[in-house]
């Protein structure tokens, strides 16, 4: 999915991280976040999101930026070069009971179905540009970090009332008569 093409791409260690650091400047008011995170000036943050420049972003400015921001991008770049998945915030499992599990369900689907479409778009132009890239993996982490609240929703929901689920899920799983 990402180019090792040396004129677009400068490290391809770091194909992640360098995707993840453009995506974030392109997404984030880097003064706002700048001002937020402590750092002395927008520029110095811009030279720090680009791998080629000789400032290179601390772990205490990373976390900084992102509690600023509330954007984790950065962050799951990091972890996809690590052979990693995206990152999930545990405030995303604290409002897990916001929503229905019928209505996160289909909201997992949807977003399934659009990286759905992403792929078949690349499969008929043969190329990913780099805003199909970015859709591409803002999509599937939202997709991943759902599907984590998900399984915790479900395993909550087990765990508060083990035997009723195991009544109910026997009860499904039974013939009843008549309805065959």
């Amino acid at each position: 999915m990402y180019t090792t093409n040396t004129s677009t791409q400068t490290n391809a260690d770091s194909c992640h991280l360098n995707g993840a650091f453009r995506q974030f400047a392109a997404d984030e008011n880097l003064k706002a976040v700048a001002a937020e995170a402590d750092i002395s000036s927008p520029q110095i943050l811009r030279n720090k999101l680009c791998l080629d420049q000789p400032h290179k972003l601390s772990v205490m400015e990373l976390v900084a930026i992102t509690r600023a921001s509330g954007n984790r991008s950065i962050i799951d770049g990091v972890l996809l070069d690590l052979d990693c998945a995206a990152s999930v915030s545990l405030a995303e499992f604290a409002s897990a009971n916001d929503m229905d599990l019928t209505d996160r369900a289909l909201d997992i689907t949807v977003n399934a179905a659009q990286l759905g479409a992403l792929a078949l778009d690349v499969k008929i132009t043969k190329r990913v540009t780099e805003r199909m890239r970015h859709e591409t993996v803002k999509r599937a982490t939202y997709v991943m970090t759902e599907l984590a609240i998900f399984v915790h929703d479900v395993e909550q929901k087990f765990q508060a009332i083990p035997v009723l689920a195991v009544a109910s899920d026997a009860l499904q799983a039974m013939p009843m008569p008549g309805l065959m």
